[in-house]
């Protein structure tokens, strides 16, 4: 019943909506504000600069969804984009401060990959640098100022990327030289007016021509962070980045980049705070710190990424692309494990290095042809291998209890207890095809598929001994498959309406078998959307509509001491975002999403029935910029606000600790001056100071948001 309402309620939408456009009493166009006739030839206009005109948040195509620039009313799925625009005005220099003002999503802790996509948790791949995986750092979130934008492609994604969670896909589009020449500078500040702790940053982006000609172009962006937490100990954290790039463009044609990725990042070790009962009220103040002094999480990454683009004929295209990482990271804390019967957290002593390696490429053709319909056809082979290496160097030593306000740091000292050595071999290949089929110039199809194999093994060592247990082998190899289809329709030049079936796999974990030693299959997600792609006003007012059932499947459990593909979860909802630029001053993106999850299959009672971990019922965002559109002091002013809104969540989907976290709603706000080669913004983030929560795990590790903070930036253009 549910899901029949909001497909009513979406198609009710779409066919209100051009209604309400045509209610509008004047047509605002481009060739209006420049007071040019509407008779006029278009090549006749000239162009008008606007004081105080804002650079629109809003994109017309996006390259992540089909592998290539397609305008958005055809593509048949839920994609959002931040582009620079939105980064540069949420002052966001991790990309952790974007999430919130994507639909659907939910911060769910602090390393990269911890947030979730309609209700499900997301894998590594399902965070990927210019639509191959890999990153250069995993208990922080990527730093922005290597990103142009960021691509978000709702649903399983697969056929095109391989396996991943079936939430979405995160596509991290990079900065890359442009024939252009500039240099800028920025500098940052940040402090928490209640508690006095302060932060900074540095960054440069250089961009120009090594040849006159602009055949060879090269970009350099570099910075450094160093950030003092509001909370006690977690003081003094560091990271560097340095992204050198060149391209060669001979001609229009062609286009080869070159890109390297370098960071570095040290951060104090925390895992939040521990609360009584499974109750959020029986917690000790936000401050409070429950490692020891000193404790560390450390990221080492380096990368480089190659991709070569060549539009050797008029309807043929080849795009092949490579990218190498090596990560390595090392934690070494007493980390929060066991809430006590007397009310103490137990710790554990875990000291690990893992290191990690990627290297995967892609190729594939783009083809235009006409078979009786006019056809978009990419066919195309991917994959690689995946090194992971995990040294448990201490572990399992439990002990050194801590109470639960004002700890005593100088306690028990546990023991280094090594547990075992482990060596992933990780290697999957995949051909696919996708074929957009033009069935007239309103109506298109998409059908696509993936075949892949999967294979790799799992070597453990264990350095104490059979104490711990027995050095073990193993391997396995695996063949799976994945299929899209979706239509889009337009219903006029305002309205345009689709419908698509995808889905995705993610291997198990090696070893993960069944009874008779047999590897067993990837867990599925398939997805069924409907939804509607609308614009008004010459684009100036775009609204996305969905509404979806996504369900993964194959989740593997342990019964009778026998792995089995019993587990299931599932979740459906809706997703409105509206994007509106009333006047070429001012503009205002806004979002809703509504998310029903639960784990519907499971051997497990505490956690059948339940709605997983980090999967709000309801989330909102809104972004508002405006420039005053007259000079004040020879510069523009400006002002924006931003909010953000996530109802209850828990922490995870066991009954038995986990934790209901109370909904909140988030306001920042938002002012600029700019002159012609200097920006400054003055930034309040979380206006009213409000006490919110925003990440963790079980009633042990509970992590709570910003307070109150000032940001001061300034960036030179050179």
């Amino acid at each position: 019943m549910q899901k029949a309402i909001l497909l009513a309620t979406l198609i009710g939408t779409a066919i209100g909506m051009p209604v309400l456009a045509e209610a509008q009493n004047v047509k605002v166009d481009s060739s209006d504000e420049a007071g040019v006739e509407q008779g006029s030839e278009p090549e006749a206009l000239e162009s008008v600069v606007i004081f105080g005109e804002v650079i629109p948040y809003f994109e017309q195509s996006n390259s992540t969804a089909l592998k290539g620039a397609v305008e958005r009313t055809k593509v048949p799925f839920t994609t959002n984009t931040m582009n620079a625009q939105v980064i540069e005005d949420l002052k966001a220099e991790r990309l952790e401060e974007v999430f919130e003002y994507i639909p659907s999503f939910s911060r769910s802790n602090r390393t990269a990959n911890n947030f979730t996509i309609r209700g499900h948790s997301a894998d590594l791949q399902n965070l990927q640098v210019d639509g191959l995986p890999g990153l250069t750092s995993r208990f922080g979130s990527p730093v922005t100022a290597n990103i142009e934008k960021v691509e978000v492609l709702k649903g399983p994604a697969s056929v095109l990327y391989g396996w991943m969670d079936p939430g979405g896909l995160v596509n991290m589009i990079t900065k890359k030289p442009e024939d252009d020449e500039f240099t800028e500078i920025s500098l940052s500040g940040e402090f928490f007016p209640e508690y006095g702790d302060e932060s900074g940053s540095f960054s440069v982006d250089t961009n120009g021509r090594v040849k006159k000609d602009g055949s060879i172009l090269y970009r350099v962006v570099a910075g450094y962070q160093n950030e003092d937490s509001f909370r006690d100990f977690v003081k003094n954290e560091e990271a560097w980045y340095f992204f050198p790039s060149l391209s060669w463009v001979p001609d229009a044609g062609k286009r080869l980049d070159v890109q390297m990725e370098y960071t570095e990042e040290r951060r104090a070790g925390d895992s939040g705070l521990f609360v009584l009962n499974q109750d959020i009220k029986q917690r000790a103040d936000i401050t409070t710190y429950y490692q020891e002094p000193g404790d560390t999480l450390d990221d080492f990454g380096i990368a480089l990424n190659v991709s070569y683009e060549d539009q050797f004929r008029d309807d043929m295209k080849l795009n092949a692309k490579w990218r190498s990482v090596y990560h390595e990271d090392e934690k070494d804390l007493y980390e929060n494990n066991f809430v006590q019967a007397d009310n103490t957290l137990r710790r554990r002593n875990r000291h690990q290095i893992n290191v990690r390696q990627y290297h995967f490429g892609d190729v594939n053709l783009d083809i235009d042809f006409d078979a009786g319909f006019k056809q978009k056809l990419i066919t195309g082979i991917g994959g690689g291998y995946e090194l992971r290496q995990f040294d448990r160097l201490a572990f399992d030593a439990r002990g050194a209890n801590v109470g639960l306000n004002n700890p005593i740091y100088t306690g028990d000292i546990l023991a280094d207890d090594p547990d075992s050595f482990r060596t992933f071999n990780l290697y999957n290949a995949g051909i696919y095809a996708q074929d957009q089929v033009f069935l007239t110039d309103k109506l298109t199809l998409l059908l696509g598929a993936r075949f892949d194999s999967q294979w790799g093994d799992l070597t453990t060592v264990f350095p104490d001994g059979p104490t711990d247990g027995e050095d073990s082998e193993e391997s396995a190899f695996i063949t799976t498959q994945a299929y899209n289809l979706g239509g889009t329709y337009e219903v006029t030049n305002q309205v345009a309406l689709y419908a698509s079936m995808s889905q995705s796999f993610n291997p198990q974990f090696i070893p993960t078998f069944d009874a008779n030693n047999n590897q067993l299959d990837p867990e599925k997600g398939i997805q069924y959307e409907v939804g509607a792609k609308l614009s008004f006003l010459d684009n100036k007012l775009t609204t996305n509509i969905s509404a979806y059932d996504l369900t993964k499947e194959n989740v593997a459990e342990t019964v009778n001491g026998v792995s089995q593909l019993v587990g299931t979860i599932e979740s459906y909802g809706a997703e409105v975002e509206v994007q509106y630029q009333p006047s070429l001053n001012w503009q205002f993106q806004g979002s809703y999403a509504y998310t029903h999850a639960e784990v519907t299959e499971t051997t497990n009672l505490d956690a059948l029935g339940n709605v997983p971990g980090f999967a709000p019922k309801h989330t909102a965002a809104v972004l508002l910029r405006y420039n005053y559109p007259e000079e004040v002091f020879d510069g523009l002013v400006g002002a924006g606000v931003g909010a953000r809104y996530q109802s209850e969540r828990f922490t995870d989907e066991e009954t038995s600790r986990r934790v209901l976290l109370p909904g909140y709603a988030v306001a920042d706000l938002n002012f600029y001056y700019e002159l012609e080669r200097v920006k400054l913004s003055l930034n309040v983030e979380n206006v009213f100071d409000k006490v919110y929560f925003n990440g963790g795990r079980n009633d042990t590790e509970v992590h709570a948001g910003d307070p109150r903070k000032v940001i001061l930036k300034a960036k030179w253009f050179l």
